[in-house]
């Protein structure tokens, strides 16, 4: 029996449908129920549909169509897709869904639960390229080397008349319906997908975790330039970095960095780039998969709906994302009827190949590359030791909230780790604190980066005392931005973390994760946690989370830290520093293979922001 086709959609990327549908009808492979269209068919719809019924209502067109149809084709506006996809599973019908199939992960997970006993193809064109197989085929044998993760760069342009086509283009919501029409989830959707199906992590759980940096260069509510990085629960890094607003118009491309092999994937031209070698492909449609599929069910399908979950976990997380922060205007070039932003080309490209965020390459345009620089200490201060930190780190405000070596403390230096005593070795800077002697000179040692996420603790001979993983990351948060810092230390043989504390300074057991704020007056600094208020009650507990407010009425910023269980170390008046504690009042042991993490979340705000629980005790007296 020839199957009966219904599709909802006729213009747009419904027309591609629309004229797919009459090629397949003259074969003899289909045949044309009807066609859902709210507007008024032009010539060429009108000659492609011929007398078959036109309703603008769905419910109608199904009975009207003959008796049930066998596919319904879904090729409408997002936020129509759930009441549309609803209809045709109620008829009985197979459906074919655009992509996004839906516009929240709970809608995705209830049309999961309908479309039980029925097919669902969901319009990721991508996937049904041999070229893809081919790949997946390649890093599955091993042929590439171990997959150190995959990248995808996109870089078109959109006109005007793109975000001017229909009511919901460019938008998050529209009349209160979820809408995430974004880079990320509408033209770039077929990337993040196929990204994820070459590392086989297609369902919903199979998110780790994810990063995201949207931003918009037009006066649109959704992200029009965007980085996305995401872990699967593989361990494999995928970082996707895409803009509308190129220099120079590109095909996307896919990156696998093998560590024996690169390949490239030329998605939307099915073509595929191995070390130089190019291999060049068909493809099948969702359609005539689907059409394989209902005929042969040993066919499989290219992508099926409940293989669709992690790509929706995505745009779950672009939807409750705040709202995307605008590009500086001075990044922005009017090209005709285009906005183009200065230098985003090579952006994308450096944050796919490096597999950075935009942030991370502090391209100057993105916000968070401009909050937060990652500078590396070349300097050979008297009593400091050199290591990794971030300083200047600002607001989104533009306010610096960081300190380098100031003139109390020269070994002083943004945000970052220092480690006073380990086994003896002054991994901090300044003096050893030596009880009944106090601070005298001792021997300082050596932080040595061994890769792009890995340090060696060392002391003075270069002898390893510690291996340090560390995970730098930062994201948009309401109101302003969040850093997020993760350092995993590990030793292969025992080392004793020891503090001034330890020791048995009262109330100086610093040494761990640590933040030296900028010179400020003490009067305007004011530090709260749940259980206290000032540096004397703050000092040295620990509370699942402590305020930073500066008051200073020129440029009055707030920060607020969340993560270590151990005790903060807290100044005020002396200088101005917050850290966590790893051996506030005992030294640490680290056996041999022993691990210990440390993670801090700071967000940070311009204004003052004191959290609800703390404004009885608001303003302090």
């Amino acid at each position: 029996m020839t199957p009966r086709v219904v599709l909802a959609g006729a213009a747009g990327y419904g027309r591609f449908h629309l004229r797919e549908i009459a090629a397949l009808e003259a074969a003899g492979r289909l045949e044309l129920a009807g066609v859902c269209e709210v507007e008024p068919l032009d010539a060429e719809a009108r000659r492609l549909v011929g007398d078959r019924p036109v309703s603008a209502d769905l419910g109608e067109l199904l009975p009207a169509a003959g008796g049930c149809p066998v596919i319904g084709i879904v090729s409408t506006p997002i936020h129509t897709h759930v009441d549309l996809a609803h209809r045709v599973l109620g008829a009985g019908a197979h459906l074919l869904l655009e992509k996004p199939p839906t516009a929240t992960l709970e809608d995705w997970r209830d049309l999961l639960r309908r479309s039980t006993g029925r097919v669902v193809q969901v319009g990721f064109q991508g996937l049904g390229s041999p070229a893809v197989r081919r790949l997946a085929h390649l890093i599955r044998s091993g042929a590439l080397g171990a997959v150190r993760g995959i990248g995808v760069r996109g870089t078109w342009s959109r006109e005007d008349s793109y975000y001017t086509r229909a009511p919901w283009a460019g938008r998050r919501t529209l009349d209160g319906v979820p809408v995430v029409d974004g880079a990320l989830t509408n033209p770039f959707a077929h990337g993040i997908a196929t990204a994820l199906a070459l590392d086989g992590s297609t369902g919903v759980d199979d998110v780790a975790d994810l990063e995201l940096e949207l931003l918009r260069a037009r006066d649109i509510e959704a992200d029009d330039t965007s980085c996305l990085r995401l872990r699967t629960r593989r361990g494999t890094t995928v970082v996707v970095a895409v803009t509308l607003c190129a220099e120079v118009p590109a095909d996307p491309v896919l990156v696998v960095h093998g560590t024996r092999k690169r390949a490239e994937l030329h998605y939307t031209r099915h073509r595929l780039v191995v070390d130089g070698v190019e291999e060049r492909f068909g493809h099948d449609t969702p359609l005539v998969n689907l059409l394989d599929h209902l005929a042969d069910p040993a066919v499989p399908l290219n992508a099926p709906l409940a293989d669709t979950g992690a790509f929706m976990r995505v745009v779950e997380a672009v939807r409750t994302a705040p709202d995307p922060v605008p590009v500086d205007p001075a990044w922005l070039r009017r090209n005709g009827n285009r906005v183009d932003v200065d230098g985003v080309d090579h952006a994308v490209t450096r944050a796919t190949e490096g597999l950075r965020t935009f942030g991370e390459l502090e391209v100057p345009w993105s916000p968070l590359g401009a909050a937060a620089h990652h500078g590396r200490d070349t300097a050979r201060l008297p009593l400091v030791v050199p290591r990794p930190a971030l300083h200047p780190v600002r607001t989104l405000g533009g306010v610096v909230v960081t300190g380098e070596h100031p003139a109390d403390h020269p070994w002083h230096r943004g945000i970052g780790l220092a480690l006073p005593d380990v086994n003896g070795v002054n991994l901090w800077g300044g003096r050893n604190y030596v009880p009944g002697r106090g601070y005298v000179p001792g021997e300082l040692g050596v932080v040595r980066e061994v890769g792009p996420d890995e340090l060696h603790w060392c002391d003075s001979a270069g002898t390893v005392l510690l291996a340090e993983r560390r995970r730098v990351r930062r994201r948009l948060v309401e109101g302003g931005w969040e850093l997020e810092w993760t350092s995993v230390l590990t030793a292969d043989a025992e080392t004793v973390l020891h503090s001034p504390g330890s020791k048995g300074r009262a109330g100086a057991g610093y040494g761990g994760w640590f933040w030296r704020l900028p010179d400020l007056d003490p009067a305007t600094v004011h530090v709260l946690t749940p259980g206290g208020t000032g540096e004397e009650q703050v000092n040295g507990r620990p509370a699942p989370w402590l305020a930073v407010v500066v008051t200073d009425p020129r440029r009055p910023w707030t920060a607020l830290l969340s993560g270590p269980t151990d005790p903060w170390f807290v100044r005020v008046g002396q200088y101005q520093g917050i850290g966590s504690a790893l051996a506030w009042d005992r030294p640490l042991v680290l056996g041999p293979g022993r691990r210990r993490e440390i993670t801090v979340r700071v967000a940070f705000h311009d204004g003052v922001r004191v959290p609800d629980d703390l404004r009885p005790r608001w303003p302090p007296s």
